[in-house]
């Protein structure tokens, strides 16, 4: 990152509006590139956000998913070494993922900060919100009315338009105090703005601008001026994107499942698995959360068919979600490490693990 983060953004007159960009209004003549040597173009933004102190991942075109792992909340600075590697990086996009998505990781950067993306998406026909959001077509209709709450002017910063319509809100990670994580959609607790709205902060990543989306035939776009970077977070938004220090108390423990004295010895023992699953999940320390979740939730799913009265599905998620949530894991990792390992079991079993 640069040394002088406040770099005074342009008039309003010379950008779209929020509501302008929501929508994909500024992409609609946009179509994908035809002379732009793809490689070429991918590997110097990657070098781009490598030199603004941030570390980048190569990412599917398709999918978006990250196509190199080990760059997780829990990770270690050995296992991120290599994302801010320049001649790793020149390598990954000269060769093996040479058209690749430039994945910028978000939350630690090589300042030691990094950043914290506020992503807006656009709602879908058919989703339905609660009735307080009923009005609203997109996450900027919900952030807008977020300042407009705080009597706040919409924020000024490093701004791209998606392929799909949303807006990515880049912003420095705060100087003091702990990084802020990721949040999907609403939540009870912060880092959750609202619906329609996801941060991309620790242990996440976002597609960077002049990467081209297979799937949807245009470009991540940058929409502000050249000179602006990512700004710090303005304090009403960072207030929200903070945990109180009432709401960062340890969440309290799941509530043991238990099995009548009549149940089967199979279902007793699937009760028991599941409450010491739980506790070695929410002790975990910095480090193993993850490894503990995704053994945990394999653990379980190879369990399963022996007692499904017990470990359904939705019973094995909520109990290691809040146990991962305990630990200080994100919802979101969380939720794809269960997923992963849980599916990771029932294809064991179906192959004869014990």
């Amino acid at each position: 990152m640069t040394k002088d983060p406040q770099v005074r953004v342009p008039a309003p007159t010379q950008l779209p509006t929020p509501r302008d960009w929501a929508g994909g209004a500024a992409l609609s003549t946009t179509s994908a590139p035809t002379s732009v040597n793809l490689t070429e173009q991918q590997r110097a933004v990657a070098l781009t956000w490598l030199s603004r102190g941030l570390s980048v991942i190569p990412c599917s075109r398709t999918d978006k998913g990250p196509m190199v792992a080990g760059f997780g909340r829990d990770a270690s600075p050995e296992q991120l070494a290599p994302f801010s590697d320049p001649e790793q990086v020149r390598q990954w996009w000269s060769g093996r993922f040479k058209r690749a998505h430039v994945g910028i990781l978000t939350g630690r950067g090589a300042d030691g900060r990094g950043l914290v993306v506020v992503d807006l998406d656009m709602r879908k026909p058919e989703s339905s919100l609660p009735p307080e959001y009923a009005d609203v077509a997109s996450g900027a209709d919900v952030l807008e009315r977020l300042a407009t709450e705080a009597g706040e002017a919409w924020p000024d910063t490093y701004t791209v338009l998606t392929p799909s319509g949303g807006i990515h809100l880049y912003f420095r990670q705060p100087e003091d105090g702990p990084l802020i994580g990721c949040a999907t959609g609403a939540g009870p607790t912060a880092p959750h703005l609202g619906p329609l709205i996801d941060v991309r902060g620790v242990g996440g990543l976002v597609i960077a601008a002049g990467s081209y989306s297979a799937a949807q035939g245009l470009p991540y776009r940058r929409a502000s001026a050249p000179d602006v970077l990512p700004q710090p977070l303005p304090e009403w938004l960072l207030e929200r994107l903070r945990p109180s220090a009432a709401a960062a108390a340890p969440a309290p423990r799941p509530a043991p499942v238990h099995a009548l004295p009549t149940a089967s010895r199979p279902d007793r023992y699937a009760a028991a698995a599941l409450n010491g699953a739980t506790e070695d999940v929410a002790s975990a320390a910095e480090g193993e959360r993850n490894r503990r979740l995704f053994a945990a939730a394999r653990r379980l799913g190879e369990l399963s068919t022996t007692a499904p009265a017990v470990l359904d599905e939705t019973t094995v998620r909520e109990q290691l979600l809040a146990a991962a949530l305990r630990s200080g894991q994100s919802e979101r990792e969380a939720l794809r490490t269960i997923r992963s390992g849980w599916e990771r079991g029932l294809a064991g079993h179906g192959a004869g693990a014990a």
